[in-house]
């Protein structure tokens, strides 16, 4: 019996002691656990207050090697591989104190602040962490998004993504020495917005080579308003060029750009471009350029626009500006030196620039109805730019009114038409008013065989003033048909598909006695009868299309005893190369008339060669042209484009551009001739600023 208490007693100081020992062992741990601020496993903390803990939504925690708090001051210390964290901003330094009163902190050695926009590494650091403000020393802001480094010796953080610099530089090279910078003087920078500066040089190699007084960069995709980069340059016939242009962000969807253009050889130009986009899909790009000549004492105006209204709008318009007020403005600034930094692709760009006549500017406005017809009214002016040419002699189509009826199946026929009422001014020469009715009606029918037939009635009237070799009201009347014959045969090879698509069609206009003015196309209704006989050729393989061949000759039988007119030959090849040439063969002559051709091949992965022929006989034209360009490597590349001229002059003109791309930067150095002038240029690629042209 008693052997049995002692025994129970024993047990129960044992349960005792170990409810004991767990109980403080629990309370020591809960204790740990509602601390804010951990001290990890190495550090030494002074006592904590245990009343602390994070304010709701912080979540502020600090990590290090050591650790102590001062409850005095509410103020924790940390050594070695300090970290701080507060919801998606972290700030790492060798050593930091942290105020959890006031969320201020102040770090020093090797400071990294890194947040989902920026990271910035800097010497020492005064932070708060609340107000997100405070001051960076020996500091490098990197933003994320944008690529961008700004540096300073001091930076002042003066919001949660605004920062201010006494002196600073801005670059978006990620070397340690930067191909290109800016260095300027009290910089504001708006993380993801825009960056100003004062007094602001730009280097290359940290070797100053351009200044100016104000500096205003947009650091995102946004539009702000403010000045863009100026473009310095040099012409041998203009002297040194430099043009600053100011951005006007208007709206959301308006903008406009205003430049001062100046040439130290001839003049001081002005010019205003007004873009917009409205929300029904209408869009319009106007651009206005004034330049006084100096040398010439002649003040140009150079006017050019495009408007377009949302096409399937019941209502529609369009409008295309192309205007000068003297020729000798495109004589004096030649398109192809002015713009030489664009380049001319091939042939047929390079003469349309270079040979083209007339400048044309249009515009209309469009009604459209149910039956797909339409209602309209348009005008046309053009600007001979022919030497010589009197410019009051050109007729201008001021202006013009008609309705078209697009073709329109009625019962076992299409019906279509188009009539117009035109007036035609010019300062001299004959002028007046003339009225065009054209209805078309047509029908086919067989199906291996197709048979077309299209029958057309025209009357053309009238009614002029200064005429007196025609009559004050002209007219005429007269009809054309034609008929085509069309089928297609196909056979199959074991590689390819051909497939001829041969057709025989006659076309027949009546003489028409009638002497009329000449104003467009529509007096050039001449009498024909004209067979024609045209075979096309089709080579398809599993890839699609890679060679078609045409043959064309035509008969007229109002030709007298030469009735056959040029036999003409087209050909286009999509592989292995690139083919597109055309021919015309007078078979009376024996004499090839024109010739039209352009090859383009590519030799993987590096070069790439184009070449192009112009020929024709009655206007003594023979062009040819030679572009070649070569990577040799993912750094420099070149672009050489010549035009021949070899009925006069040799080589008539020359672009030739080298290009260099790094990381952050590039440079383009672009020759260009023409005659007896030259332009020598280079333009800087900045990656994220645009282009810098000296």
């Amino acid at each position: 019996m008693r052997k049995s208490f002692i025994a129970d007693s024993l047990w129960l100081i044992v349960a005792k002691s170990s409810l004991l020992m767990f109980c403080a062992v629990l309370q020591a741990l809960c204790f740990f656990l509602a601390l804010p601020v951990h001290a990890r496993m190495g550090a030494t903390a002074k006592p904590v207050d245990e009343g602390f803990a994070p304010r709701p939504g912080e979540g502020t925690t600090i990590t290090s090697d050591s650790l102590e708090y001062d409850a005095g001051t509410f103020t924790y210390t940390a050594k070695g591989h300090a970290v701080v964290k507060r919801g998606p901003a972290t700030v790492e330094a060798d050593e930091m104190s942290y105020n959890e009163e006031t969320s201020e902190l102040t770090a020093e050695g090797s400071v990294v602040y890194d947040d989902p926009d920026v990271i910035i590494r800097a010497k020492r650091a005064d932070l708060d962490l609340e107000l997100k403000t405070g001051t960076l020393y020996e500091a490098e802001i990197y933003s994320r998004k944008d690529n961008y480094h700004v540096s300073g010796l001091e930076i002042e953080r003066v919001g949660e993504k605004e920062y201010t610099l006494r002196q600073a530089s801005f670059t978006t090279c990620d070397a340690p020495v930067p191909a290109w910078c800016f260095r300027g003087s009290d910089v504001d920078v708006l993380v993801g917005d825009r960056l100003k500066a004062k007094n602001v040089t730009f280097n290359i190699e940290n070797q100053p080579v351009l200044y100016s007084p104000y500096f205003s960069a947009g650091l995102s995709k946004e539009r702000k308003t403010g000045f863009l980069m100026p473009v310095p340059g040099y012409t041998k016939s203009k002297g040194v060029h430099y043009e600053q242009p100011f951005f006007w962000a208007i709206s959301d969807n308006k903008d406009a750009t205003i430049s001062l253009d100046v040439y130290t050889g001839r003049g001081v130009g002005e010019s205003l471009e007004y873009r917009f986009l409205e929300p029904d899909g209408s869009k319009g790009d106007l651009w206005a350029y004034h330049l006084r000549d100096n040398t010439l004492k002649e003040d140009f105006w150079d006017l050019k626009g495009v408007y377009d209204r949302e096409r399937d709008a019941k209502l529609t318009g369009y409008l295309s500006l192309n205007y000068i007020n003297s020729r000798d403005f495109y004589t004096e600034y030649d398109p192809l030196l002015v713009n030489a930094s664009k380049g001319l692709i091939n042939t047929a760009s390079y003469l349309s620039v270079t040979t083209g006549r007339f400048l044309e500017s249009t515009g209309e406005v469009s009604l459209r109805f149910e039956n797909d017809s339409r209602l309209f009214l348009a005008s046309q002016y053009l600007v001979d730019l022919k030497e010589g040419v009197d410019q009051g002699t050109v007729a201008q189509r001021l202006p013009e009114a008609g309705y078209f009826m697009n073709p329109r199946r009625i019962g076992p026929v299409v019906f279509s038409l188009a009539s117009t009422l035109s007036n035609f001014w010019r300062e001299r020469d004959v002028s007046g008013q003339r009225f065009d009715l054209y209805p078309r009606i047509a029908y086919s029918f067989g199906s291996d065989i197709v048979i077309s037939q299209t029958l057309g009635l025209r009357e053309t009237a009238y009614s002029l003033v200064r005429s007196d070799g025609f009559g004050s009201s002209p007219h005429r009347e007269s009809f054309d048909y034609s008929l085509n014959a069309q089928t297609r045969l196909t056979r199959k090879y074991p590689a390819f598909i051909h497939v001829i698509e041969p057709s025989l069609g006659y076309t027949f206009r009546p003489s028409v006695g009638s002497d009329l003015p000449l104003f467009d196309s529509t007096e050039l209704y001449t009498k024909t009868s004209t067979i024609q006989l045209s075979v096309l050729n089709r080579f398809m393989d599993d890839k699609g299309e890679f060679l078609t061949v045409r043959i064309t000759q035509p008969f007229d039988s109002y030709m007298g005893d030469r009735p056959f007119l040029p036999l003409k030959l087209e050909a286009a090849i999509q592989r292995p190369l690139l083919f597109r040439g055309e021919t015309e063969y007078d078979v009376n002559t024996g004499r090839i008339e024109t010739i039209n051709s352009d090859v383009g091949m590519r030799f993987p992965p590096k070069m790439t060669l184009t070449m192009g022929e112009r020929y024709n006989r009655l206007q003594e034209i023979l062009f040819f042209s030679l572009g070649l360009n070569y990577a040799f490597s993912k750094t420099i590349s070149t672009e050489t484009n010549l035009w021949y001229d070899a009925k006069s002059g040799g080589l008539r003109d020359f672009i030739a551009k080298i290009k260099y791309q790094k990381q952050c930067w590039g440079v383009d150095m672009i020759f260009a001739k023409r005659e007896s002038d030259f332009s020598v240029s280079v333009l800087f690629n900045l990656l994220g600023l645009g282009t810098v042209k000296l």
